[in-house]
C-alpha cells in the first residue's frame, strides 16, 4: 500500500473539505460548486453547530470566494426549513439538511442512548420518567410553538417536571435524539425549541421502498470520507458516534468507491472522486479564517497533521471549546476574533509565531479573507490588528 506525506494528506483534506478550488470536471456531480446552502450542509453529512454564528460561517466559507453568500442567506435557509439545527451526532448540535435529519437521528440514536443511560440515571431520568416527560413536551410545543429554554422549562414545571441542574439539558437532548423536537428560529441570541413533526412535516406519501439501516450506514460513510478524507476508521467512528462494529461495517460497504494509503503507521481512506493532487504546489499561500468548531479541525480524532501539539491548547480548551482558527496552507497558525463597532468589523489575529504573516503575499491573502468575512456579515472591514485576543466571558460546552 502506498504511503502519503503530511503535505499530501493536507492537500487532499483541503479539497475534500471544499477549502481549496478544484476543476469541476474532476469532481462528482454532487461535488460541483455548491448552488444551495442545504447542498453544502449535505456534502458533510452533518456540520457541527455548537456556536450558531460560527456554524453559519462554516457553511458560508465552503462556497467559492466569488459567490455572493451571506449570513442572512443561511439564516433564510434555516427559516425556510431547508436546513435544520438539532442534536444529531454524538449528542451535540449539528446542522443537517432537512431531508437528512430523520435518517441521521435513526442511525445515531441506538449507540447514543446506550452511552447516555448512566448520565440520565444520575438525574433520575429513566424510561418510566420519559414516558411522562416526552408527552408533556409535545403538549407544551404543539400548535407551532417555538419556546426558549426558559419558557419551555417554565411550561414543564406546570406539569411537575423538574429541570434544575443538568436535568433540563438532558431532557432536551433525549427529546431531540428520539426525533420529538428540533431547534426553531433563534429569538435574538436565544435558541428556541419546537416539535420536529410540525417543523418538518413528513411526506404522507411513503416511498416505494424504505432505505435499510445498511443503506444509510453506507451513505453516511460515503459522505464522511468524501468530505473529510483522508481519514481513519477511528476518525469516522468518533465523528459519527456509531458503535465500533457498525462504523467498521459502514466503511467496508463504502470501500469500493474509495482510495486508501498509509499515513503515520495507519490506514486512511478518501473518496476516489477527490481531485488528484497537482504536480506542483501553488506558489501563492492560502489563508483561511475557519469558524469555531469547524469540521476541518473538529472532524478527526488525531489533529496533529494540521496543528502542533504544543499549540493545540490555544485552540481546543479543556471545557470542549474549539476557537476560530487562522489556517495557512492547511495548517493552524493562530486564532482570530471579530469585533463589531459602529457597523464595521475589526479582525483580531493572534498568530502562534510573530513572523507567521510577515510576507506581503500572506498579508494580502489575509486581507482578502477578512474582507470576505466582513461582507458575509454585511459589514465594512475597519481593519486587522495583531495581538492577544481579549478574554471572552466563560462559555459552557453546550449552548443554552
Amino acid at each position: 500500500m502506498a504511503e502519503i506525506s503530511r503535505q499530501e494528506l493536507i492537500a487532499l483534506r483541503l479539497a475534500s473539505q471544499r477549502l481549496s478550488p478544484a476543476p469541476s470536471s474532476s469532481l462528482s456531480p454532487r461535488a460541483t460548486n455548491f448552488k444551495r446552502i442545504d447542498q453544502a450542509v449535505q456534502w458533510f453529512g452533518a456540520m457541527q453547530a455548537q456556536e450558531y454564528a460560527h456554524a453559519c460561517w462554516a457553511v458560508g466559507s465552503r462556497f467559492v470566494a466569488d459567490a455572493t453568500m451571506t449570513g442572512a442567506m443561511i439564516e433564510q435557509a434555516l427559516a425556510k426549513r431547508k436546513v435544520v439545527r438539532s442534536w444529531v451526532l454524538r449528542g451535540t448540535l449539528h446542522l443537517a439538511a432537512a431531508s437528512d435529519l430523520r435518517w441521521l437521528l435513526a442511525l445515531a440514536a441506538p449507540a447514543l442512548l446506550t452511552r447516555t443511560a448512566a448520565a440520565y440515571r444520575e438525574v433520575n431520568l429513566d424510561e418510566p420518567a420519559f414516558r411522562k416527560i416526552l408527552p408533556a413536551i409535545r403538549q407544551c410545543l404543539e400548535g407551532g410553538q417555538q419556546l426558549t429554554r426558559v419558557e419551555l422549562f417554565a411550561e414543564l414545571a406546570q406539569h411537575r417536571i423538574a429541570t434544575d441542574g443538568h436535568r433540563g439539558g438532558r431532557i432536551l437532548y433525549r427529546a431531540a435524539q428520539v426525533g420529538l423536537i428540533c431547534l426553531g428560529l433563534p429569538r435574538g441570541k436565544q435558541a428556541t425549541y419546537t416539535l420536529l413533526d410540525e417543523w418538518l412535516p413528513q411526506d404522507p406519501v411513503a416511498p416505494k421502498k424504505e432505505p435499510s439501516r445498511e443503506d444509510d450506514l453506507k451513505k453516511l460513510a460515503q459522505r464522511y470520507f468524501e468530505s473529510h478524507g483522508p481519514a481513519t476508521l477511528a476518525d469516522f467512528t468518533w465523528w459519527s458516534g456509531l458503535a465500533a462494529g457498525e462504523a467498521r461495517a459502514a466503511l467496508e460497504m463504502a470501500m469500493p468507491g474509495m482510495e486508501k494509503a498509509q499515513y503515520a503507521g495507519g490506514t486512511v481512506w478518501w473518496s476516489a472522486r477527490t481531485p488528484a493532487l497537482p504536480a506542483r504546489q501553488p506558489s501563492t499561500p492560502t489563508v483561511h479564517l475557519l469558524a469555531g468548531f469547524d469540521e476541518y479541525l473538529l472532524g478527526y480524532t488525531d489533529r496533529t497533521p494540521i496543528i502542533d501539539s504544543a499549540e493545540a491548547g490555544k485552540v481546543m480548551t479543556p471545557n470542549g471549546l474549539f476557537r476560530p482558527t487562522l489556517l495557512i496552507d492547511g495548517r493552524v497558525a493562530g486564532t482570530w476574533q471579530a469585533e463589531t463597532k459602529k457597523g464595521a468589523l475589526t479582525l483580531s489575529i493572534a498568530p502562534f509565531a510573530p513572523s507567521a504573516l510577515s510576507s506581503r503575499k500572506l498579508g494580502a491573502a489575509l486581507q482578502a479573507q477578512a474582507q470576505r468575512y466582513a461582507a458575509f456579515n454585511g459589514l465594512a472591514l475597519a481593519g486587522i490588528r495583531q495581538g492577544l485576543i481579549p478574554k471572552q466571558s466563560k462559555q459552557s460546552k453546550q449552548p443554552k
